[in-house]
């Protein structure tokens, strides 16, 4: 089939440029649609966007907020077993002083009078006794009674010297023994404390 085409040529100029026009303008219209559909994309993509990042920032925050109570509590746990072992030790160096006192008096004769009692924890001997008797045999039976005694230990008999006292004429024994204080429980049982 042969077409020929009878129309003037500048009809027929205008009836290319108009489909030319319409081409150009249904390209553009198509474009213009494209951005439209891309505009509302993105819009909508930025209010998600805006969305999950707020979500992102409040996960981070509230991480950063139990991350740091996290810290505070290890800390405290730290400091709580800290005090916990520093408890620990006093209470296995802790001595019951009434109960030590009340066995050093126990153990004493009836003729034995203290002078002066002197405690060093960070020397052996611990302890430093003075003190007066009337006849060497009560120096040692006080001794022999330290050392049976569940607190004492390495009684030892240091020195001993004759003091005759110039009031009532009477000569006194001055005597001084050393020894250390035995490592108990604080349940160990003085004599008449049951």
């Amino acid at each position: 089939m042969i077409n020929i085409n009878l129309l003037p040529a500048e009809l027929k100029l205008q009836k290319i440029q108009a489909k030319r026009y319409a081409a150009l303008i249904s390209v553009c219209i198509v474009v213009i649609f494209f951005f439209i559909v891309l505009g509302i994309i993105a819009i909508a993509g930025k209010g998600t966007i805006e969305d999950h990042l707020a979500a992102t920032k409040i996960a981070v925050e509230k991480n950063t907020n139990q991350s740091s109570e996290s810290k505070s509590l290890q800390e405290m746990a730290l400091l709580t077993n800290d005090r916990a072992k520093t408890f620990t030790e006093i209470n296995k160096k802790r001595a019951i002083w009434s109960q030590i006192l009340t066995e050093l008096s126990a153990s004493a004769p009836l003729d034995v009078q203290f002078d002066n009692l002197t405690c060093n924890a960070e020397k052996s001997p611990n302890f430093t006794l003075q003190g007066n008797t009337t006849t060497e045999r009560e120096i040692i039976k006080f001794k022999e009674k330290l050392e049976t005694s569940p607190f004492f230990k390495n009684v030892a008999f240091k020195s001993s010297s004759l003091n005759q006292s110039q009031k009532d004429q009477t000569e006194k024994l001055k005597f001084t023994l050393e020894f250390d204080l035995e490592k108990f429980s604080s349940n160990t049982a003085v004599k008449g404390f049951k």
